[in-house]
C-alpha cells in the first residue's frame, strides 16, 4: 500500500478509538483538504463527518452509554474480537487504497451516485404474526403497548420483541404458529421455557402443551434455539425434507429456507443428533451439519465452522466472509424486504464482517460499492445490481 495511504488508515483508526492527538487531528484535516473525496465520502455515507465515530464505533463494539471499568480505567469496548478488528482493517484498507488512489470520484459521478441512492429503505424490525390454536391472529410489533392495543390472548405475555407462551395444564389443545415476514424478526419463549429467535421470513409451529415423551416443533427459515434441558423429554425440531434434530439441552442455529439447496445446523454448545432418512450424525460444539437436498439421495456432511460467522444475525450483525454476491443479496433482500434484479453477473467474492443490521440499506450498499466490483440503484423496494 502507498505509505501515504497507510498513514491515512492509521489516523482513522486513532480517530475511531478516541486517541487522536491534536497534532494528528491537524494532520488528518490536511489530508481532508488534499483529498476532497474523503469529505465527500463522509457526506455520502452520513449527513455529517461523524459517520466513522458513530456507525463504526457500533461496528467495533464501542458502547459510550455503558462503559466498563477495568483497574480504575474506563474502556469503551463492550467486547474484543479479532474478527471485528479484521473487518475494521479491511474497511479502512478499502477506504484508503480504493477511494484515495484508484477510484477518485468527480462531481458528475457523485451526482449520478446521489441519483442512484435517492431512495432508501429502513432496516427490518421486530414484527411477526402469531396464530393461536383457536384460530385467532395477533400482529406482533416492537413494544408491549402496540401489542396489547391489537388484542389480547390468554396464556401469553409480551416484552420488547418477544412473546412468551405460558405453560398450561390439561391436554394438548392444538398448535400455535408464529411467522415473521420479510423485514421482520421475533423471539418466542416456548411453554417449556426454551427460546427460539426467528430471522426474517421464518416460522415455528408448536403444540399448546408438549407431551410427556418429547417436545416437538416444526420450523422453516432460520431460527436460533436455546433449549432448556429436560432429560426425560428430548427436544425435536422437524425440518423440511423429513429431516429432524434431536437435543436434550443446547444452543444451536438452524437455516432451512424453502429455496435453500442446503439445510445447515450449527451447534454453539451441547450436542445434537441430526437425522435424515436412515442417516444420522452427532455434532458437537463448533460443528455444523449440512443436508444437501437432492431429489433421490440427500447427502449429510459435517464440518468445523467459525461460530462467530454463522449466527451473528441474532446479535444484530451481517457477517459474510468470501461470500458470493447473490448470497449476500439474498440475505439483504430478506432483511430489508426488497426485490433484487441483476443487470450483470458479478463473480467477485465479498467480505462483510460484523456490519450492523440496523443500518439503512443505502449504507450497506454503499459499503459494498467501495470494493469497486459492483454498483446499485435503489428504486422503491427494488435493488438493481450493476457493474
Amino acid at each position: 500500500m502507498n505509505p501515504e495511504s497507510e498513514r491515512i488508515e492509521e489516523l482513522f483508526r486513532l480517530l475511531i478509538d478516541g486517541s487522536l492527538t491534536e497534532l494528528q487531528r491537524i494532520e488528518l484535516e490536511g489530508y481532508l483538504q488534499k483529498y476532497p473525496e474523503l469529505d465527500t465520502l463522509y457526506t455520502e455515507l452520513a449527513d455529517d463527518d461523524s459517520f466513522l465515530l458513530r456507525e463504526w464505533s457500533d461496528f467495533a463494539g464501542f458502547n459510550s452509554e455503558k462503559p466498563a471499568a477495568i483497574s480504575g480505567h474506563k474502556t469503551y469496548f463492550s467486547f474484543s474480537s479479532t474478527r471485528l478488528v479484521a473487518g475494521l482493517v479491511l474497511f479502512l484498507a478499502v477506504f484508503a487504497a480504493v477511494w484515495f488512489f484508484s477510484n477518485h470520484t468527480d462531481k458528475t459521478d457523485l451526482l449520478t451516485r446521489k441519483e442512484r441512492y435517492k431512495n432508501d429503505v429502513d432496516a427490518g424490525s421486530n414484527k411477526a404474526i402469531a396464530t393461536f390454536a383457536d384460530g385467532n391472529l395477533l400482529v406482533l410489533g416492537n413494544t408491549s403497548e402496540k401489542l396489547q392495543s391489537t388484542g389480547r390472548s390468554p396464556g401469553v405475555e409480551f416484552s420488547e420483541g418477544q412473546i412468551t407462551y405460558l405453560p398450561v395444564k390439561g391436554e394438548n389443545g392444538g398448535f400455535n404458529t408464529v411467522r415473521t415476514p420479510e423485514g421482520g424478526q421475533y423471539r418466542i419463549i416456548l411453554p417449556d421455557g426454551s427460546s427460539a429467535k426467528l430471522n426474517a421470513a421464518s416460522s415455528i409451529r408448536f403444540p399448546t402443551i408438549f407431551d410427556q415423551k418429547r417436545r416437538m416443533v416444526e420450523i422453516q427459515g432460520e431460527v436460533y434455539f436455546d433449549i432448556v434441558s429436560d432429560k426425560a423429554r428430548p427436544f425435536v425440531v422437524s425440518l423440511p425434507g423429513h429431516a429432524q434434530i434431536e437435543v436434550l439441552g443446547t444452543s444451536f442455529n438452524v437455516r432451512a429456507y424453502p429455496d435453500d439447496t442446503v439445510i445447515k445446523t450449527t451447534l454453539e454448545k451441547g450436542s445434537v443428533k441430526f437425522t435424515a432418512g436412515k442417516d444420522a450424525l452427532l455434532i458437537k460444539s463448533g460443528e455444523q451439519v449440512q443436508l444437501a437436498m437432492r431429489e433421490s439421495n440427500p447427502v449429510l456432511l459435517k464440518q468445523k465452522v467459525d461460530l462467530s460467522a454463522e449466527a451473528t444475525w441474532k446479535d444484530g450483525y451481517f457477517n459474510f466472509e468470501n461470500a458470493a454476491l447473490k448470497t449476500v443479496m439474498e440475505e439483504v433482500a430478506r432483511w430489508y424486504d426488497v426485490d433484487v434484479e441483476y443487470k450483470t453477473q458479478i463473480a467477485e467474492q465479498f467480505n462483510i464482517l460484523m456490519l450492523p443490521r440496523n443500518l439503512s440499506i443505502s449504507k450497506v450498499l454503499e459499503l459494498m460499492e467501495l470494493t469497486g466490483h459492483v454498483k446499485f440503484i435503489i428504486d422503491g423496494r427494488r435493488i438493481t445490481v450493476m457493474r
